[in-house]
């Protein structure tokens, strides 16, 4: 397996107004640097299978060109809306072989605005690897500790529920790691708890195990969309990582989780408030929520699962023979881990120790 990074050819995280402008002056340049060396890399090492995760770089000239030599070409989708990622994803997603949305709306969107109709739900899942439980350190503690917080990029219907988190629980807590949040406005009460910056890896799992209430709060509808969030990879991300998941309520949460028992759900910030403040009265309720939770993503729901879903249902399309499926590794054995007590804010130990 190789992984190319858009980010390693096309300038996406300059910080300053002058670089950003430059950025964007020499976007075309680099897409078209970055698609050339697509086709030099898949030419070198002829894959089986050419996985892309959203892909807004990739070009439909070069699906083209890599299908046209037998590779097949798959685009895993985790946003809500196809149209409006930038100019080449909308003619891009009608050259995959295959498209694997994470939303159950996405297939009719798919089919009504890019009469793409290879397509199939893949839900978001968590990784093994980066986000399980962990024990914090007392440094990691004094940084991310917290009664509640939220880790994602800002919307208005989050900085709404998040003000009304912020108005009725004013003794508590609130940490809110993530992307544009300055857009909260200069008059919103939640600009104090920003940290000013996301956390992703290691440091993402242990801000979560250290939020006594993980907030799971979903996008709204966006242009091109037929409908807003209902799950996310937040759903997974955070009882993977031993927290105590407080998500917005919808009926795909239901298929996965059992409300009360693996997860808390809410409708509407006076719903919110009031869960927040019953779980943060009950440790003992957190505690169990956070290990039933953490049963069930990994009974079912890590990328391990997932990989092993998109390979068989390629199969099954035919487009993947059997034999690449052959030697791919096992699900990981949950059972042979060593459990260790939860600790007072929800936190799970496990072999791995502190990430």
């Amino acid at each position: 397996m190789h992984s190319l990074a858009e980010a390693e050819t096309i300038p996406l995280n300059w910080q300053s107004a002058a670089l950003r402008a430059a950025g964007r002056a020499l976007r075309g340049f680099a897409v078209r640097e970055f698609n050339a060396h697509l086709l030099r890399r898949a030419r070198q090492l002829q894959p089986d299978l050419f996985l892309v995760f959203k892909g807004p770089f990739v070009q439909a000239h070069t699906l083209r060109a890599l299908r046209a030599e037998g590779i097949r070409c798959v685009n895993f989708y985790p946003d809500v809306s196809f149209t409006v990622h930038g100019p080449y994803l909308e003619d891009a997603l009608r050259e995959y072989d295959w498209v694997f949305t994470t939303k159950t709306f996405g297939i009719a969107d798919l089919r009504d605005c890019l009469d793409v109709h290879k397509a199939s739900v893949l839900r978001h899942a968590f990784d093994p690897d980066v986000h399980r439980p962990t024990r914090p350190t007392a440094s990691e503690e004094k940084r991310f500790g917290c009664d509640v917080s939220f880790i994602g990029t800002w919307s208005p219907a989050k900085q709404r529920l998040l003000e009304a988190v912020d108005e009725g629980l004013p003794g508590a807590s609130v940490r809110i790691f993530g992307s544009q949040w300055e857009r909260a406005g200069r008059g919103s009460g939640l600009r104090r708890h920003w940290a000013g910056h996301a956390v992703s890896g290691a440091e993402y799992a242990i801000a979560i195990g250290c939020s006594r209430v993980n907030l799971g709060l979903l996008s709204e509808r966006r242009p091109g969309a037929s409908d807003g969030d209902q799950i996310t990879s937040r759903t997974f991300h955070i009882p993977a990582a031993g927290g105590c998941l407080l998500h917005q309520r919808t009926n795909e949460l239901a298929e996965v989780f059992r409300e009360g028992i693996d997860c808390e759900a809410f409708q509407g910030a006076d719903e919110l408030i009031q869960k927040i403040r019953a779980l943060l009265g009950d440790e003992t309720r957190r505690r169990q929520i956070a290990e039933n939770g953490l049963a069930r993503v990994r009974s079912a729901h890590s990328w391990d699962h997932r990989i092993r879903q998109l390979m068989e249902k390629l199969r099954q399309e035919g487009l993947l023979d059997a034999g690449v499926m052959k030697d791919w590794p096992s699900v990981p054995n949950w059972e042979a881990e060593s459990s260790q007590p939860i600790a007072s804010t929800n936190r799970i130990g496990d072999r791995h120790g502190t990430a």
